[in-house]
């Protein structure tokens, strides 16, 4: 039941418990204030009957009276007029006639009275009746104060507190007292509302923080750009790095130089995301480079970032990363995976074939050093004129296009086989149209080296 039938309820139940008592007191006393006007009146009668007897009072002849018949059929007459008595003095009074049953004969009875009614039973009857009703009117007028108080109450501090959280305390709880039916209800839906505020201010903050931080990362990952290498003659070195939608992804790209000449290109992904996956791809780049500008082979590069990871971070934590080194004078290739799991591809001119390379090796920062020195594996080769190799990174296979289908690894070695016979630009041409020129889910990173023929090598060839 509502709250405006449960006060027009309680509202009747109070007025007739009033009006009940109330009617049953009017009743009692109208029955008592008639008795006792009858009484009165009897006397009265009977007091003014004897005392115009004994006056010797006469009811003329020929008075205008009204008639009534009584339930035994005899006829009163009842009137007005001015009775004479024995003195020759005249009374005006109000009678009751009887008359005789003997023809030409007098009344047979005449009773007196005083011409004006006794109003005291109707004065009496008239106060009660005001006093019952402005009990009623009372008791109404209380009810409502109070229903009143009932309602305002909880609407005033749902007012208060409503304005507090419009000044933006939203960690005000309504909790109304004393608030029943819709007002409970109503309070309930303004602290679901408020909790719902307070939830979206949280999830607008984590938003803008989330926001923030993709940002900052960006930008951290677009300041870590490859070192620019000089490539000798005939030779060709390029990178390529695709900036993913948001945050992007943790995966790198370098290519350098040691002052030996020898170019190193290196891809890799850190198995974390956000700020942890930033600055651990961070990290590992570093070492990397370093390791690698200081003249160390792939291997000893891997050993030292792996040490250096294993020492620095939590445990769960770990990069992948896949090392080329290239000796342009010979074209005599060096090629570890440290739990990369994007193969290199090379392509044999001479043959006309690409082959995969997928050396074997754990990842980065996952064992303290005697285990990742036995598991990982070099692989040597030599590039010839013509030859190339192609190195990406593995965030490429799960590249969603524009119709929901995922590159995979077939589409991966279809991009190859375009960036090495064409270049990486003409890949990145076939790679925007299979996205529809969309940014990828997260950044892409490739390298290429390429033995173009004429140059040191070459000549040693000859």
């Amino acid at each position: 039941m509502g709250l405006t039938g449960r006060f027009t309820l309680a509202l009747a139940a109070l007025s007739v418990l009033f009006a009940v008592p109330a009617a049953l007191l009017l009743l009692s006393s109208a029955d008592r204030l008639q008795e006792e006007a009858l009484v009165r009146a009897r006397r009265e009668i009977a007091a003014t009957t004897a005392e115009m007897l004994e006056r010797g009072a006469r009811l003329p002849p020929g008075l205008k009276a009204q008639s009534y018949t009584l339930p035994g059929g005899r006829t009163v007459h009842a009137g007005r007029a001015r009775v004479p008595t024995a003195g020759g003095e005249e009374v005006e009074l109000r009678f009751l006639a009887v008359p005789s049953s003997r023809e030409g004969e007098g009344p047979a009875v005449v009773l007196y009275y005083p011409p004006e009614d006794d109003l005291h039973a109707g004065r009496q009857l008239l106060v009660l009746v005001l006093m019952v009703t402005g009990g009623l009117v009372l008791v109404l007028v209380l009810v409502g104060a109070w229903t009143s108080r009932r309602l305002t109450a909880p609407l005033r501090e749902m007012i208060d507190r409503v304005s507090s959280i419009s000044r933006g305390h939203l960690g005000e709880p309504i909790h109304v007292r004393g608030a029943t039916g819709e007002l409970a209800q109503l309070g309930r839906a303004v602290d679901r509302m408020v909790r719902g505020l307070l939830e979206g201010q949280k999830v607008q903050a984590d938003l803008q923080r989330r926001r923030k931080e993709a940002q900052v990362l960006q930008e951290f990952r677009n300041n870590l750009q490859p070192m620019r290498v000089e490539p000798p003659p005939g030779w060709e070195v390029d990178s390529l790095r695709i900036q993913g939608a948001g945050a992007g992804g943790s995966d790198f790209v370098d290519t350098l130089a040691d002052g030996e000449g020898r170019i190193s290109l290196l891809v890799g992904a850190a198995a974390a995301e956000g700020a942890p996956g930033a600055l651990l791809m961070a990290m590992a780049r570093a070492s990397l480079r370093s390791a690698l500008l200081a003249g160390h082979g792939p291997a000893e590069a891997a050993d030292l970032t792996n040490s250096s990871l294993n020492r620095d971070l939590a445990r769960g934590l770990y990069a992948n990363a896949m090392i080329v080194r290239v000796d342009p004078r010979n074209g005599h290739v060096e090629l570890v995976s440290a739990g990369h799991k994007a193969p290199a591809i090379r392509l044999d001119a001479p043959a006309g074939t690409l082959r995969r390379l997928q050396p074997n090796g754990i990842a980065l920062g996952f064992d303290a050093g005697p285990v990742f020195r036995s598991s990982l594996e070099q692989v040597e080769l030599d590039l010839a004129p013509g030859d190339a190799l192609f190195l990406y990174g593995p965030g490429a296979e799960d590249c969603v296009g524009l119709q929901g289908r995922r590159l995979g690894e077939k589409g991966v070695h279809a991009l190859a086989k375009v960036a090495l016979e064409e270049g990486l630009q003409a890949m990145n041409e076939r790679l925007t149209a299979f996205l529809g020129g969309e940014a990828p889910g997260r950044d892409l990173v490739f390298a290429l080296v390429r033995h173009r023929g004429g140059g040191a090598s070459g000549g040693e060839a000859a």
